[in-house]
């Protein structure tokens, strides 16, 4: 695996995951929006539908362009690998389409199609672990071509979800999932400040929120990372260096000393979570979202 496909791998697998997670924000915030009485809720809703529509139609039409114009991704699915593509990029289509849906329906409409968008999400995000769990072990690469070679390679694959590491691996992506839907809602948020001129009590509000739902998710995504270091301690210089070429010698130690990342994303959504004036502090959640995906770069790394 080289640096570029780690990369991509990890922006596929945080954009999947997270879109996943993200219907399930929004229509949560609208149940707390009637139980508490606080419009702030709706609002910050509405603009999380709109990022989620946004998100997972991006999704969708990156798998689905691959899967139509025969790209890298589409060549390496061979025999019962390439039904689970096929279902992946079908069910994020049907994800997106529910998701735009919840855009022009109303409230009752809106937590329907939510829901149905989420589970389609999270099917498709499941499917999605498999083929990167696959794909870092090899099991990938290692059928392209040969439809014999990927149905035995498939076969091991599955014999092994009962294993410790792919529990780690399930775990991790599932905090990954909320740590990475809650930090680009944030980002979003920030974003939507020149369109969307709520006031600063609601900005103060829901930046202060989503900080505190970030780093709680945080929390857990670093204990999951610190059970699957636990699990590899030790990384092949070869496979480090081509990961980190630029560290050279140090490839080994630059992997593992890149989880770092992580506890620093924590750090900077602890600070603006603590913020008087989040707003204010609007730089962090952008530091912390990069530091996110550095810390997952490095964690796939070591799979």
């Amino acid at each position: 695996m080289t640096f570029y496909v780690c990369a991509v791998l990890t922006v596929l697998l945080i954009v999947g995951l997270s879109g996943a997670m993200l219907p399930f924000v929004s229509v949560w915030d609208h149940r707390l929006a009637k139980v508490r009485r606080r419009s702030l809720y709706d609002k910050s809703a509405g603009q999380t539908e709109s990022f989620t529509a946004v998100l997972q139609v991006l999704f969708a039409l990156a798998l689905g362009a691959d899967l139509l114009a025969g790209g890298w991704i589409n060549r390496l699915m061979t025999g019962p690998w390439a039904f689970v593509w096929e279902c992946l990029v079908i069910v994020s289509a049907v994800a997106a389409l529910c998701a735009v849906a919840v855009l022009f329906v109303k409230k009752a409409g809106k937590t329907f199609f939510g829901l149905l968008s989420g589970l389609a999400a999270t099917l498709s995000a499941c499917l999605l672990c498999v083929l990167v769990w696959g794909f870092c072990l090899g099991a990938l690469s290692a059928g392209a071509g040969d439809e014999e070679q990927a149905v035995q390679a498939f076969l091991v694959l599955m014999a092994g979800l009962h294993s410790l590491g792919f529990i780690f691996f399930a775990a991790f992506s599932l905090f990954l999932g909320l740590a990475g839907a809650y930090a680009l809602a944030l980002c979003w948020h920030i974003l939507c400040r020149s369109r969307d001129d709520f006031g600063r009590d609601f900005y103060t509000f829901t930046l202060s929120m989503r900080a505190r739902q970030a780093l709680c998710a945080s929390l857990l995504l670093i204990v999951s990372a610190a059970a699957m270091f636990w699990l590899t301690p030790v990384v092949d210089a070869e496979h480090a260096l081509a990961l980190l070429p630029f560290a050279r010698g140090y490839a080994s130690c630059a992997l593992t000393a890149g989880m770092i990342c992580l506890p620093l994303a924590a750090l900077f959504w602890y600070a603006m979570a603590r913020a008087a004036v989040p707003m204010q502090k609007r730089s962090f959640a952008f530091l912390a979202l990069v530091l996110l995906l550095a810390g997952t770069y490095f964690v796939l790394g070591r799979v």
